[in-house]
């Protein structure tokens, strides 16, 4: 166990500058694909979130989420939580093919796959970050201004980042032995949205049927843990010290999930080439 974890660290740390150069020609090639370039960055996200306004916040005439007296426009609720769902599900369903979608460069030459996964979180984090752009911009526009409980967010962007890079370390072999775990993650993708939850609120919500259970079956979701830091630093005032519990849950589970996917990862490295 610890020899594969030392394996995987040792082979990102070492390859940090090749990470950032695959990262970087990907995000750039996309850009080359389309007229806009990087300005989709940006109108992506603002047409998914608008839309996602429109429908649950206008026709269903959503009301402010109110948390601990604390009253929030549905809008700015939904462009926070909705900033770290924007990093974490591309990272999960793209990190499916991290290592199939490069079968090329594995076939033909000697190269560290462990790295692959870090490269789609590294040109994911990108888009995380103009997102947040857009978050900041909304925010400030409804009169919110920083404070030191932003700084909260650096601390659960690296959450984001280091939970994603250990799913991806397990998808990214699965789909290697089964093709048909790319599918089934992104059906699994579009549920998790909603059990996050990132469109509505289930905490102190007693117009939501069974909402204590709910509740707690949400808090079992480690994403839950990262969108509910977000809008807890922006809005709420409180850093990420308060949730104790919660803390440890996270971090103990992705310290399992990476273990994991270390050890997938260093049992098949010599057999990708024969998975194909």
């Amino acid at each position: 166990m610890f020899k594969s974890i030392q394996y995987v660290l040792k082979e990102n740390f070492s390859n940090v500058f090749r990470i950032y150069s695959i990262a970087k020609y990907e995000l750039l090639a996309d850009m080359r694909d389309s007229k806009f370039g990087i300005v989709w960055n940006f109108l992506s996200p603002t047409i998914q979130v608008f839309t996602y306004w429109l429908i649950f916040g206008v026709a269903w005439n959503r009301k402010p989420i109110e948390v601990n007296g604390i009253e929030v426009p549905y809008l700015l609720w939904l462009i926070v939580g909705y900033a770290a769902w924007w990093f974490i599900q591309p990272c999960i369903t793209q990190g499916c093919s991290a290592i199939h979608s490069k079968i090329n460069v594995i076939t033909k030459m000697k190269f560290p796959v462990s790295v692959l996964p870090a490269t789609v979180v590294c040109k994911e984090f990108f888009n995380h970050l103009c997102m947040l752009v857009i978050a900041f911009a909304a925010l400030l526009i409804f009169g919110y201004l920083p404070s030191l409980y932003w700084l909260n967010l650096v601390y659960y962007a690296f959450c984001a980042f280091v939970i994603v890079e250990a799913i991806g370390l397990i998808l990214s072999v699965l789909t290697m032995l089964w093709r048909d775990v790319k599918k089934l993650v992104t059906s699994l993708t579009r549920m998790l949205f909603y059990f996050t939850p990132l469109i509505w609120n289930c905490h102190f919500n007693s117009n939501v049927p069974f909402h204590t259970v709910l509740n707690a079956i949400m808090k079992l979701n480690p994403f839950y843990y990262i969108v509910n830091g977000y809008r807890d630093s922006v809005f709420y005032q409180k850093n990420f010290w308060d949730h104790p519990a919660l803390t440890a849950y996270f971090w103990l589970f992705t310290l399992a999930a990476f273990t994991i996917g270390c050890m997938l990862m260093y049992k098949f490295k010599k057999k990708f080439i024969d998975l194909i």
